[in-house]
């Protein structure tokens, strides 16, 4: 795509924007990883998106990354198909810098510093509530692109859904919900794939058999009321899967587990005690088997406050304990056992002064390894008129080096960790707009650049992990909501130039184009018919200029249709014009596929 196509397209999107509407107001959503507080999304001065299980259902996405890569600010890739290795970047940052919550739970792994995506059943997701921006002062490392926080499956009622497709693709998933006083929600799933083959014949490790995936997964959630004012919760999930790669196959175990006991203190305080804990188990078993165990365990005691009815002060301490122990299996030996503590303390106040609001933002981090670092942020929003309103804030974030980067031996000497590296830091400054042109149509602009120091690469004596890198990130972000009738379009539009700024390159995999058009027609209550575009531009992958992945177009169907009382018939059909490309050099994609299925639902 070049620029002219994305002028026509932004005009496009003005020209609707211009347009008369007809029906409906936008719904009020209520996010709360923005400020760790429940506020409607318009509220917020972050930017934010909400993906609802009402749109999941809709979609009929096979997986996660097929909701995320719409998204605003999003890029992903992956290592070939179902249950192989899957990266996000948010805004251009890595992967490891995007602070993955999984009710309230920080699930990323303490030893790559990422989230094992390719394993969360989209069968187990009730919403997902996505930042873009720093939010270090709210959380601590890792949140230098944002936060991606997974809130698992709410049932209310008994469901069935079984879903056959292509590449001999199997789903069944089955769940239970209900209560009034004591909440509670159970929900299973079962996936098999035989998959396509990773690898081409571009990649040194090709081999053209097929690489198949098996996934189970569980979760589940209690709420249990003490009286008027406390309430304990406790939330689940685990995943159990099998890949197949090349060389051989992974067993890959994970789950979290959070407890929550929120009490209404006083008529003006409220406060939360929660205990969480994120696990991965991954046995390798090929010419060089391996398991390899993270465990983290946290806690977090926040105190929100209200001092008058303008300002509200959110006050906390956190804590958590990350350990990985890493085997070689061949020699029966251990590569590295260790662990590491981080304890912190975080303030955020909100206030609204007339037509302005102020949010400030705090933390002291007392990382075991690196010391004391403190981040901090301030942001702004004035509404100028009741239809428009104006943010724009500045942020600082970090990231601790990860298990592997600090303590790893390497291999033969080479690629090992380091205990003496420093934190990852991040400066951002942002500004935006939102504009609601009518009940139905919103129009949202945000500008920003990322500045981030002492990025960890392995450029040392033999390869050894050292902070060196710098990098530089500016982005435009265009977001366009338009409902007329039965008819909806959701326009995202991306533009970002992440470079490394020692040599002004492009960090890899992140393309400076992407534009995602979605459009949805309802039929009353009784189904949807959806279709979905992706483009994105060409992307480096790799310091070779031949290394370049190609722009691609990616357009996906989807539809579903009431056949019966509480019977369903869904259908989606992905990589509709058969698109042959890249997310990774020498790694293939799926080409076109078909899915259908069947749900039940008792109730409402």
């Amino acid at each position: 795509m070049n620029y002219q196509t994305i002028a026509l397209v932004t005009g496009a999107v003005f020209t609707l924007t211009v347009s008369p509407s007809l029906h409906a107001a936008e719904q009020d959503v209520v996010i709360v990883t923005a400020n760790r507080m429940a506020q409607s999304a318009d509220e917020t001065l972050a930017a934010v998106t909400v993906i609802t299980r009402k749109e999941i259902e809709q979609s009929q996405a096979q997986d996660v990354i097929d909701l995320l890569r719409l998204q605003t600010g999003i890029d992903v890739t992956r290592y070939g198909g179902p249950g192989t290795g899957t990266s996000v970047f948010m805004r251009g940052t890595n992967s490891s810098h995007t602070l993955v919550l999984i009710d309230g739970v920080r699930a990323s792994s303490a030893t790559t510093g990422s989230f094992a995506w390719q394993h969360l059943s989209v069968s187990d997701i009730e919403r997902i509530e996505i930042v873009r921006g720093p939010r270090a002062a709210q959380y601590g490392s890792d949140a230098i692109g944002g936060v991606i926080q997974i809130f698992t499956r709410k049932n209310k009622q008994l469901q069935l859904r079984a879903e056959g497709g292509s590449y001999n693709t199997r789903l069944f998933e089955a769940g239970i919900g209900g209560g009034s006083k004591f909440k509670y929600s159970l929900n299973l799933s079962a996936r098999d794939s035989d998959g396509f083959s990773a690898t081409n014949d571009k990649n040194y490790s090709y081999d053209a058999d097929d690489d198949g995936y098996r996934n189970r997964s569980l979760s589940g959630n209690i709420a249990v009321p003490f009286g008027d004012k406390t309430e304990l919760s406790i939330n689940g999930w685990y995943s159990g899967s099998e890949n197949e790669y090349d060389q051989g196959i992974q067993d890959n175990r994970n789950h979290t587990l959070n407890v929550r006991l929120s009490n209404q203190t006083m008529t003006n305080w409220n406060q939360t005690l929660s205990v969480g804990q994120a696990r991965d188990d991954i046995k390798t078993t090929s010419a060089y088997p391996s398991r390899i165990k993270t465990d983290r365990v946290m806690a977090d005691w926040q105190h929100d406050i209200t001092l008058s009815q303008n300002h509200l002060l959110t006050a906390g301490l956190s804590t958590y304990t990350d350990k990985a122990i890493n085997q070689n299996l061949s020699s029966n030996t251990t590569v590295f056992d260790k662990s590491v503590r981080n304890n912190a303390l975080f303030l955020i106040l909100q206030s609204r002064l007339g037509s302005h609001d102020v949010n400030l933002s705090g933390r002291v981090d007392d990382h075991e390894t690196y010391g004391t670092h403190k981040t901090g942020q301030i942001a702004w929003g004035y509404n100028a008129t009741p239809a428009l309103r104006f943010t724009a804030s500045y942020g600082t974030a970090f990231r601790a080096p990860t298990l592997n980067e600090l303590y790893h031996p390497g291999f033969g000497g080479y690629y090992s960790g380091n205990p003496q590296l420093k934190q990852e830091n991040s400066r951002t400054s942002e500004i935006g707009s939102r504009y609601t042109i009518s009940k139905a149509q919103q129009l949202r602009l945000t500008a920003y650049r990322t500045t981030i120091d002492g990025l960890i690469s392995y450029q040392g004596t033999n390869r050894q992990a050292i902070n060196i890198a710098k990098a530089r990130i500016d982005g435009l972000e265009v977001e366009h909501d338009y409902q007329r009738g039965l008819w909806s379009l959701l326009t995202r539009f991306t533009l970002q130039k992440a470079i490394d700024d020692s040599d002004k390159s492009d960090l890899v995999r992140r393309p400076r184009q992407k534009l995602s058009l979605q459009l949805q027609r309802k039929f009353s209550s009784d189904g949807n018919l959806g279709i979905e575009w992706l483009y994105a531009s060409e992307r480096l992958d790799g310091s070779a200029k031949d290394k370049r992945l190609d722009a691609y177009n990616l357009v996906n169907l989807s539809g579903r249709k009431e056949i019966s009382k509480h019977l369903w018939l869904e259908g989606r059909v992905e990589n509709l014009l058969d698109e042959d490309y890249e997310l990774i050099y020498s790694y293939n994609t799926a080409g076109r596929s078909y899915y259908a299925g069947i749900s039940y639902t008792l109730g409402k």
